[in-house]
């Protein structure tokens, strides 16, 4: 009996149908996971491991530029200013800081040791050679590897692929240990380990210091500590693990002593400002020590007075206030001198130095002292960007600006004081003039040693504090954590391995999944039921054996049980039709195009009714496409096409076959005009005649997709077959069917699905087999091993 299956509503992907085919290929998921886990075993294996170094530091002062001057600006706590994280970030990854590290280290030649695979660098214990050369050499092949292959325990050959150095080195041998001096190179090499050159290629290569510190600088990461920790973390990844610690330490103490030389550097530059003072009054006060004691030797008996005393202690005060003055006059001196001079790299020495506690000048001073800090630091960092750069230069021009119309005006204020102590001064001298000339002599001398030695003890006091604070100076650099690995960045074991698994399916799923996407066929019965409401006739599977007629096979073969289920569908079918029931039951067998199993499904299905004892004739129907009937026994060339056309009557066209209640009518010679003929009366007249003589007449009609002729024919048959083959049958097909179906044009006609593997169908039915077809006879043709894997 027919089965009709309700329709499902469509859906742009079918979930079910991915999942049912990804199922089905389960070999290629099997297959994907095997290759990918492989080539991951490959990558772990072959890959140069690399690892991340880390290590910590602590910036607990204005490490960057010293911290003297802005200490000294703002009161008496020397080398505490405060600095921002950012600069000394720049400052550690600078191409300077990295050369005074590598300089320290033994870093100037590489060794490698290349296995069957790895190239990998080989450091100091490691190393089977030592390479030493004289950097003083003229010509230093930096950055060519050499290789040294080993002649015995005691010689060696070079070879490179630089053409002019491999021509200086061919056939030439060289004993360990020795110097020699090739193109104005000289170097000797020592053997360490001749072990490490069995099965191995040994190399080194000479390392120049700047490309070095480039590469060092531009490989240093560094980021904030975290939290508002004052602190840094330094990161550095590289395939040498033990190289690259050492590096990391040895540039944590480069950077830590190099912010001590800076604060050491600032305090000296104070030094020397107060020394040349001193000298100077140092001279002056010398020179009045030898007048004051040659007066006293020449009036011993001399004696000031009162009077004398109250006029020498006022103008021993008025030239102290004068002698203040002087000296800030002085600073005010160098530091104009200090400020015409472009671009100067000298740290400019604080006012509070000597005491000048100007707000406003102390201000700007400070700011000078910043931004030539910001600007030293970012001239040595080319990463920083020249808009930054140029801002930062324009605010310096800019405090350097108001720092000279400031200087002005302190000058102006600082001159008019003075001025004033002078009219004081002179006004004290007058009163001086007035007593005996050996009193205003004493008091002149007297006056002139104590403004000298009040100013010398003055620089003095200053002197000593800033040696105090020189010799308790320490670093703002404190290291927090040694560098350590870290861990393994590269190859990383377990993800690559899980990468490979994800791929490994994951590949063979999307690859369903467009498949699936893509796939315009039909391919489950569902796919039947969702395109038309066509009732379900039957499925035949794929045939595996090389003939198409059931006639061959085992009567008990899942192919000829097939065609009894479909035989007893279609009894039920044509059963229903209300014409009458003495009359032969035409069945039209048709397909939307060629290829979907027309005439091999209406061939066996008429062998199948033959058999159980029914009058059977199969009409081949497609006159534009012969049938070949002889695996039925019927050689004829006459046949439909020459009937219609009335060449030959209808006795000679109907021809007897292998089985007794079957025969055939062939298609006949190709005529020129097939539809016309299939609508000619002639052929309505052999319907009427071959209903008379048969109890079933099949059809193998045109395919219907192409042709109109198929559709008139399923006009007047009892019942139609409808091929639909899997994974060929287009499902736009299926659509065109039921509009004609709901247009009235179609009617009393089933689905038969063809060619089915049952393995892919959604629900099993455990036959495992199925069968071919024979439209055409490519269709017999063995699919290519990479057709049957997709």
């Amino acid at each position: 009996m027919e089965t009709k299956l309700n329709s499902e509503e469509t859906s742009f992907i079918d979930f079910k149908a991915v999942l049912n085919s990804a199922i089905s290929k389960w070999y290629l998921f099997v297959l994907g996971s095997i290759i990918a886990l492989t080539a991951a075993y490959l990558i772990n294996r072959y890959t140069i491991p690399k690892y991340e170094i880390t290590s910590s530091v602590l910036v607990s002062g204005n490490a960057a530029g010293g911290t003297s001057a802005a200490a000294l600006l703002y009161g008496n706590e020397l080398y505490k200013g405060t600095q921002g994280l950012t600069n000394e970030s720049i400052l550690l990854k600078t191409k300077t800081l990295a050369y005074k590290t590598l300089a320290k280290l033994d870093f100037q030649v590489s060794y490698y040791i290349q296995g069957n695979v790895k190239l990998l660098e080989a450091y100091q214990g490691d190393s089977p050679i030592r390479v030493e050369f004289d950097s003083t050499s003229t010509n230093i092949p930096y950055n060519l590897r050499f290789n040294v292959k080993l002649i015995d325990t005691d010689n060696y050959a070079l070879n490179t692929e630089n053409a002019n150095w491999s021509t200086a080195l061919n056939g030439k041998s060289f004993a360990f240990g020795e110097s020699y001096k090739i193109n104005d190179f000289n170097f000797s090499i020592t053997l360490l380990k001749e072990e490490s050159f069995q099965g191995n290629e040994i190399f080194f290569e000479l390392n120049e210091l700047n490309d070095l510190a480039k590469k060092y600088a531009s490989a240093l990461s560094v980021a904030p500590y975290g939290g508002d920790a004052s602190a840094l973390n330094l990161t550095l990844i590289g395939s040498t693990p033990k190289k690259d610690v050492d590096y990391l330490n040895a540039h944590m103490e480069t950077y830590r002593l190099n912010n001590l030389a800076i604060k050491n550097a600032d305090a000296n530059n104070t030094l020397d400002f107060i020394d040349v003072q001193l000298q100077q009054i140092s001279d002056s006060l010398s020179f009045i020590e030898s007048r004051l004691e040659e007066f006293k030797e020449r009036n011993a008996a001399v004696d000031l007075g009162a009077e004398g005393s109250r006029i020498a202690g006022e103008i021993q005060t008025l030239e102290q206030s004068k002698a203040e003055l002087l000296m800030t006059s002085r600073y005010y001196d160098y530091l104009s001198n200090y400020l015409s001079t472009e671009n100067s790299n000298e740290q400019i020495q604080a006012p509070a130095t000597l005491g000048i506690s100007d707000p406003i000048l102390n201000t700007l001073v400070s700011q000078l002292i910043t931004l030539q800090n910001e600007l030293n630091v970012a001239a040595n960092n080319p990463g920083q960007n020249n808009p930054a750069l140029q801002l930062k230069r324009q605010q310096l021009n800019e405090v350097r600006a108001s720092l000279r119309e400031n200087l002005s005006s302190l000058k102006s204020a600082n001159e008019l004081t003075q001025r004033n102590l002078n009219q004081r001064i002179s006004v004290a001298a007058a009163e001086l003039r007035k007593l005996p000339s050996s009193q205003r002599e004493l008091i002149n001398i007297q006056r002139l040693y104590n403004l000298s030695e009040n100013l010398y003890v003055l620089l003095m006091e200053k002197r000593a504090e800033v040696g105090i604070a020189k010799a308790a100076n320490t670093s703002d650099i404190t290291i927090l954590r040694e560098a350590s690995v870290n861990n393994q960045i590269a190859p990383k074991t377990l993800q690559n391995y899980g990468i490979a698994l994800m791929l490994g399916l994951g590949l063979p799923l999307a690859f369903v999944f467009i498949k699936e996407l893509m796939n315009n066929k039909i391919h489950t019965v569902e796919d039947i039921a969702k395109y038309t409401s066509l009732p379900l006739l039957g499925m035949v599977g794929h045939n595996t054996k090389d003939d198409n007629l059931i006639a061959n096979l085992s009567p008990k073969s899942a192919m000829a049980e097939a065609f009894r289920t479909v035989r007893s569908n279609l009894r039920y079918m044509t059963s229903m039709d209300e014409g009458n029931p003495e009359e032969g039951k035409i069945i039209v067998i048709t397909s939307s195009i060629s290829g979907e199993g027309k005439t091999f499904s209406a061939k066996n299905l008429a062998y199948i009714i033959s058999i159980s004892g029914e009058r059977t004739l199969l009409v081949n129907a497609d006159m534009r496409k012969p049938n070949n009937n002889s695996d039925l026994g019927v050689n004829s060339s006459n046949g439909l096409s020459n009937y219609l056309a009335g060449y030959t009557s209808l006795e000679d066209v109907l021809c007897t076959t292998i089985q007794e209640n079957l025969h055939v009518l062939p298609s006949g010679d190709i005529p020129p005009n097939p539809s016309e003929l299939l609508l000619s009366k002639r052929m309505t007249d052999l319907i009427v005649e071959l209903k008379n003589r048969y109890d079933y007449i099949v059809i193998d009609t045109p395919p219907v997709g192409l042709l109109s002729d198929g559709l008139e024919l399923m006009q007047i048959s009892n019942a139609n077959v409808f091929m639909v083959r899997q994974d060929y049958t287009i499902k736009d097909f299926l659509i065109n069917i039921q509009l004609q179906i709901e247009s009235g044009k179609i009617k009393n006609t089933a689905v038969l699905f063809n060619d089915v593997d049952y393995k892919k169908l959604r629900y099993g039915y455990g036959y495992g087999y199925g069968y071919g077809y024979g439209y055409y006879a490519e269709d017999n043709e063995t699919k290519p091993w990479w057709k049957r894997i997709l």
